[in-house]
């Protein structure tokens, strides 16, 4: 009788595991880039239709045509490749230079607005402590000392997007209104990516990992150690990268996705040799692009089916 029972939940699992929608990568290519640097933490532009990345070392901006197949440097500023966003039309870049003085102790910070398609650049806020810049309506929008700047000028129904992480939490420009969440109470976050019909977050935890909540900061899901969440464009799934570390060094790193609900796993990638890390999801198109532990800039495109 309990090997009945045994094997009727064996049977339950996988007709619920049939039911749900898989995701898989049918195809993987690495972009060419010249050699001369080890690339690192590429994204999509939100049209989907150019990579840009920086180097091992964030210092820097390039960007790569998917139409032309070539690239091109945007800016050498120091620490920008960790700091910078794409406006949703395509025309404009925004980005945080981190400068130091001579003896290495004072820091001075701008927020640099670069028209793309004239690569003419103006330096929008300077100071010692500004946050990363982000566009809400095409328009930059950035904190210094937590004020934040040009917000009601994005006022609109529907206009949600990430501001960043201000003082730990995670802030969110809501119709023209700042609001920061702390979900999980006195927690440290980082990673907050909206999902694509922008109804919900799905962010990580130092202590506790990633989750998924609504705007509102009430957790819907709890997903454990899933670094560097990426929503795909269907919203059916998060992408991240599962790696393992000694406290010293990289030992493997793979990409995986997971259901938004927690309860679905499915691997993407099997490189032993070769590391991938953060993933992120193009907007327009099955595709996920992440950097290798070589230094390479990888494109996975994957299918979803039931």
């Amino acid at each position: 009788m309990i090997r009945y029972g045994v094997l009727l939940l064996v049977l339950l699992a996988a007709f619920a595991s049939f039911g749900q929608t898989q995701i898989k990568v049918k195809r993987t290519e690495t972009i060419s880039l010249p050699r001369s640097h080890a690339w690192a933490h590429p994204q999509f532009s939100p049209t989907g239709s150019a990579i840009y990345f920086t180097d091992l070392d964030g210092n820097g901006i390039w960007e790569y045509s998917l139409k032309t197949r070539t690239t091109r440097q945007l800016t050498s500023d120091p620490k920008s490749g960790l700091a910078f966003t794409i406006a949703t039309d395509g025309k404009s870049l925004v980005y945080r230079r981190s400068l130091q003085d001579k003896s290495g102790r004072t820091r001075k910070q701008d927020i640099v607005l670069m028209n793309l398609a004239k690569r003419s650049a103006s330096v929008l806020a300077s100071g010692s402590d500004v946050s990363v810049p982000s566009f809400a309506n095409n328009v930059p929008v950035y904190s210094t000392r937590s004020k934040t700047e040009v917000l009601t000028r994005t006022a609109g129904t529907g206009n949600i997007t990430v501001l960043g992480i201000e003082n730990t939490k995670i802030a969110l420009n809501v119709n023209g209104k700042k609001t920061v969440l702390d979900p999980l109470r006195g927690g440290s976050y980082v990673w907050p990516v909206l999902s694509p019909d922008k109804r919900q977050l799905v962010a990580y935890e130092m202590d506790k990992g990633a989750f998924v909540c609504d705007l509102a900061g009430t957790v819907i899901s709890k997903l454990g150690r899933r670094d560097a969440p990426s929503w795909t464009r269907s919203g059916k799934w998060i992408v991240y990268m599962d790696d393992k570390d000694d406290g010293h060094q990289l030992l493997a790193s793979e990409i995986c996705a997971v259901s938004p609900d927690g309860k679905v796993i499915a691997p993407l990638t099997s490189t032993p040799g070769l590391h991938e890390m953060y993933p992120q999801c193009s907007p327009r198109e099955n595709k996920i692009v992440c950097s290798t532990s070589d230094g390479s800039i990888v494109i996975l495109e994957y299918e979803e089916h039931e």
